[in-house]
């Protein structure tokens, strides 16, 4: 029972420690000149205390750091004149409810952010082209696949040989040439993933070439959808001639 009560004592002391550090660093930021060195400065040791305190809302979007880029621009700009500790009682509580959340223009948003974030990806992908269109428009045949066909890799052989010999070369070669990746993994490019789909047979399925590629089947999926389809959407509409 005595250490149980020392832990918690020393708990409650490093907290309050904290919270004296970070409430000591916003009001060292803020006696400061906008754009000097020693607001630079402040501002560092500010940005550093709030990361360590761990009051920001997380997300694994890929776009997360852009936002969190964006907060961290707009918290240096707010906090001064808008963020009001006494609005909660608890200091770190006020500072996150005004960092994650807003009301009535107050705070800066971020959770709410994270879920546009979500909802943009949503309304592009509603947006892109259909994927129900034919891959070529030279005849009127059933048989002929779609991009949706082609991107899944899940047509018959028929439509394989079809597709090979009406664009089968231009198309490898320029799968081959898609190089963008994933930041942490240069071998995830969308030429090798695309090329796993359409130039193997039987194609690959997310995955297998996850494993593969020791990637993180999230990572693989998201890239693929937020830049590799869209990329071999240019590439289809270009052999078809809609560019």
């Amino acid at each position: 029972m005595v250490i149980s009560k020392y832990v918690s004592l020393a708990q409650m002391y490093n907290e309050r420690s904290n919270n004296d550090l970070l409430c000591g660093a916003i009001a060292n930021f803020c006696q400061e000149t906008s754009g000097s060195k020693e607001w630079h400065r402040a501002f560092d040791v500010l940005w550093s205390r709030i990361l360590k305190s761990k009051i920001l809302a997380t997300s694994e979007h890929p776009r997360y750091p852009d936002l969190l880029q964006e907060i961290q621009l707009e918290l240096s700009q707010k906090i001064c004149h808008e963020f009001d500790p006494e609005r909660e009682k608890n200091f770190l509580h006020s500072l996150r409810l005004w960092i994650n959340y807003r009301k009535n223009n107050y705070g800066l948003g971020l959770r709410y952010r994270i879920r546009d974030l979500y909802q943009e990806d949503k309304q592009k992908f509603q947006r892109e082209t259909s994927l129900d269109a034919p891959i070529s428009r030279r005849n009127n045949d059933l048989n002929i696949p779609t991009l949706g066909d082609v991107i899944v890799g899940d047509f018959s052989e028929p439509m394989e040989t079809l597709i090979k010999e009406d664009f089968g070369d231009k198309l490898s070669a320029k799968i081959q040439k898609l190089g963008c990746h994933p930041k942490k993994y240069p071998q995830c490019t969308c030429g090798e993933i695309a090329g796993r789909y359409l130039l193997r047979n039987p194609p690959q399925i997310q995955k297998d070439i996850a494993e593969e590629l020791k990637v993180p089947l999230g990572t693989l999926t998201a890239h693929w959808h937020r830049k590799c389809k869209p990329l071999l959407q240019e590439i289809y509409q270009e052999l078809s001639g809609e560019k």
